[in-house]
């Protein structure tokens, strides 16, 4: 199993930084990179420029049918084409435009009703969120993260953040004076105007956190914080000397533990994010800030929302 990239993409990573790319965009494409060139590795047997240079169609086409055979979904898989296509652009292969051509040539599945979160469905599940359990338990820890949880889970249904976008706020990105979130894209920064009944419940969760290990203004020290369910306590970690940041996996767990105890269908932050993106769309904004403002990687993927609108309104 491969473990560290070529030199050469080390290049196209310092390009990357040059053109002002985040250190999650930068993160994400090692990742990216990391699965093809172990793929590469066992399928021609070495990782070389030379290597990379000779792929043709049929070579892409493997890899592509690996990738679906590991049952990835299309999004992802042409997040993953993107990245390798950016690559071999930067290192001017003859296989890039077949990359392009072959994710073009994959659409994206249409979308339905039953990937969005329906207001209704919302206003259950905010109230569920808000509501503390009755009974002392394990489970009542929860009591203490409903400010929390609903914060987090209205940042993703109201701007189309995903859980990534959550665990990796930080102190500095946030201004509860001027009740503001910025977020961070490859090329730009997004200033979110957020109203007072989010910031009310933001401002309440922050001062919910013992003065000790509570986030630092203006640091790099998380918004959301971890929670010990046994001690009862926010988590601190004592070698970064900072509160421990809420994990992307328990960001997903508890909107789906929330769904549950509100007796909903299966909704995830996709269906959230989707119904954040329909938003924008029926309200008008330009392609060009749609892409922008929800990180979409292609104009398949905007495509989809632009269709289900028009068919909805038909």
């Amino acid at each position: 199993m491969l473990i560290t990239l070529p030199d050469y993409v080390l290049d196209f990573k310092d390009n990357l930084i040059e053109s002002g790319r985040s250190k999650s965009t930068l993160k994400q494409y090692e990742s990216d990179l990391k699965k093809f060139f172990t793929w590469l590795e066992t399928h021609k047997g070495d990782v070389t420029l030379h290597t990379l240079k000779s792929l043709r169609q049929a070579d892409i086409r493997l890899y592509f049918q690996f990738l679906k055979e590991k049952k990835l979904s299309q999004a992802t898989i042409r997040r993953l084409a993107t990245v390798l296509s950016r690559l071999m652009i930067y290192h001017q292969c003859v296989g890039a435009h077949e990359i392009h051509k072959l994710a073009e040539a994959a659409p994206l599945r249409a979308l339905t009703e039953d990937d969005f979160i329906t207001e209704a469905e919302f206003e259950k599940l905010t109230h569920t969120v808000l509501s503390k359990d009755p009974e002392v338990t394990r489970a009542s820890a929860r009591n203490y993260l409903l400010t929390r949880n609903w914060s987090f889970i209205t940042l993703i249904r109201t701007f189309g953040l995903t859980p990534v976008d959550i665990h990796q706020i930080t102190m500095s990105q946030v201004n509860l004076a001027q009740e503001e979130l910025i977020i961070e894209t490859e090329n730009s920064k997004l200033t979110l105007h957020l109203n007072k009944e989010l910031m009310k419940y933001i401002r309440d969760y922050y001062f919910s956190i013992p003065e000790a290990f509570r986030p630092r203004y203006y640091s790099e020290d998380p918004l959301f914080v971890a929670f010990n369910n046994i001690s009862y306590s926010f988590q601190y970690d004592y070698e970064k000397q900072k509160p421990k940041a809420l994990s992307v996996r328990a960001i997903q767990e508890t909107i789906k533990d929330e769904v549950r105890r509100a007796n909903l269908r299966k909704i995830s932050a996709v269906n959230l994010r989707n119904a954040a993106i329909l938003d924008k769309l029926t309200k008008g904004y330009s392609d060009d800030r749609l892409m922008q403002h929800f990180k979409l990687t292609s104009e398949a993927s905007l495509r989809r929302y632009k269709q289900y609108a028009k068919e909805k309104n038909t």
